[in-house]
């Protein structure tokens, strides 16, 4: 007996000296995180989800993309299956590890308010485009870990509080003092004056897609171009860089690598898109696509609404997937047209003559972002319609739109805002079979969410319009 109790007093001692020791301490385990680190692994999954998984998917219910009659257009653009997920891994892998390095950076003695600012700019960022995907989100009880089933915020509610999150981290930059740097700062390097033209961009973009639903934000719009301070050269930009490397390729051309055996044979060319290159005269046509194998030399035959395919179909240029070309998030060519929009609808001084040339300015960038040579981007900028009260709404959208051609999210939000429901710039049909009767306006919510969160909205259609979509 006495042995007994022995043996018990000696196993709780123990227990005891084990707790207060360093013995059961995994010398391996982190005990706390660089928010560079979390930045740099957010950016990766963000610009992953837009050049990859929101890519197809959203360029096929946008019609700016066919499918190649690999399921049929009806069912290519109204399949939900491939960006539920994304939905997911932009809270997880994105919002939630920005949301960590905010707190250990502002945490830090003294804080790191340039890192805080960068991550804000790219929380601002992910949270807007995730709204114009699916209309009203988490977001004020989002990637907090604090609260189990988080309410979906309006989404007038959410973009109003991006403005909100970029002004915060505008007033936090310096550009003198160091945030996130190269390597973890995959954008700039940690060039602070260029993350604030970004951030003033990304501000004007978000405005835009508010104004037609929140006339106030033309006054917005206005004050932002009155203080500039926006991007203003290609080399303001804002790209995610891939490589011609093992493991740092675009994933669109890792896709056609590994799946396809490098032959393009998953995107093509749409009639929407295919229709207004041609009445434009536009000179992007080769080099937005290349002719189907068994076509001519400079035959393009773009697939009908139904999806008619044969080997003559033209398909979406191999030299878009190509494996270091980088993911736009935002382009130069992009800040120019918005700037011709601003003044053109009367938000910023200037008139038609200096709408006009803003306009023709982005034209001439976004030409040449796609590799048509200088000389004949020049002669078809300058040869553009100048910009009148009657055609500004009209020729503004044609070019907006064709401009976003590789970046099928913006190019979705472009399209929706381009005109009152069934006036939209380019025209577009309802595919024949398609399981609703209007254009795809909306992502719906994936099915944890719905059957995880009570919060989350119901009775939504893909055809039901958002907020913002007037």
């Amino acid at each position: 007996m006495k042995k007994l109790i022995f043996a018990v007093l000696l196993a709780f001692s123990t227990t005891a000296c084990f707790k207060n020791s360093d013995i059961n301490i995994d010398p391996n385990r982190s005990t706390s995180v660089d928010p560079a680190l979390l930045f740099s692994g957010a950016a990766t999954q963000f610009s992953l989800l837009r050049v990859a998984e929101l890519t197809w998917p959203v360029a096929l219910m946008n019609q700016m993309w066919a499918s190649g009659g690999r399921w049929g257009l009806a069912q290519a653009q109204y399949d939900q299956t491939r960006v539920r997920s994304a939905w997911g891994r932009t809270y997880t892998d994105v919002l939630k590890n920005l949301a960590v390095a905010v707190d250990i950076a502002q945490s830090a003695q003294p804080v790191n308010k340039n890192a805080v600012a960068q991550c804000k700019i790219l929380m601002a960022f992910a949270y807007a485009q995730t709204s114009l995907l699916w209309g009203d989100i988490p977001f004020t009880e989002a990637a907090t870990g604090k609260v189990d089933f988080p309410k979906f915020d309006k989404q007038q509610d959410v973009l109003n509080g991006c403005v909100a999150m970029i002004d915060e981290a505008l007033a936090m930059i310096d550009p003198a003092g160091k945030g996130i740097i190269a390597p973890n700062d995959l954008y700039y390097g940690g060039d602070m004056t260029k993350w604030r033209k970004f951030a003033n961009s990304l501000k004007m973009r978000i405005l835009f897609s508010m104004v037609d639903a929140d006339a106030s934000k033309g006054a917005a719009i206005g004050q932002l171009m009155a203080s500039g301070n926006m991007i203003s050269s290609n080399a303001d930009a804002m790209l995610f860089k891939y490589f011609n490397q093992p493991g740092r390729q675009n994933p669109r051309f890792s896709f056609t690598a590994i799946f396809r055996g490098g032959v393009q044979s998953d995107w093509y060319c749409s009639k929407p898109v295919y229709n207004l290159l041609v009445s434009l005269k536009d000179p992007r046509i080769p080099y937005f696509y290349q002719p189907g194998p068994a076509a001519a030399a400079n035959e393009y035959i773009a697939l009908d609404p139904v999806e008619t395919y044969t080997t003559k179909s033209a398909l979406v240029n191999m030299n878009l997937l190509k494996a270091d070309l980088p993911e736009v998030s935002f382009s130069y060519s992009e800040q120019l047209l918005f700037e011709a929009e601003a003044i053109a609808r009367g938000f910023a001084p200037g008139g038609f003559e200096a709408a006009t040339t803003r306009m023709r300015a982005g034209v001439r960038e976004s030409l040449l972002s796609f590799g048509v040579p200088a000389a004949e981007a020049n002669t078809y900028a300058n040869g553009l319609p100048a910009l009148n009260a009657a055609n500004f709404k009209t020729v503004l959208a044609q070019q907006q739109y064709l401009d976003l051609f590789m970046r099928p999210v913006e190019g979705w939000v472009q399209h929706r805002r381009s005109g009152a429901i069934g006036q939209e710039i380019p025209a577009m049909t309802t595919p024949t079979g398609a399981p609703v009767a209007g254009l795809v306006r909306r992502l719906l919510y994936r099915s944890e969410e719905v059957s995880s969160n009570p919060n989350t909205p119901a009775g939504i259609t893909l055809d039901t319009p958002q907020w913002f979509d007037k």
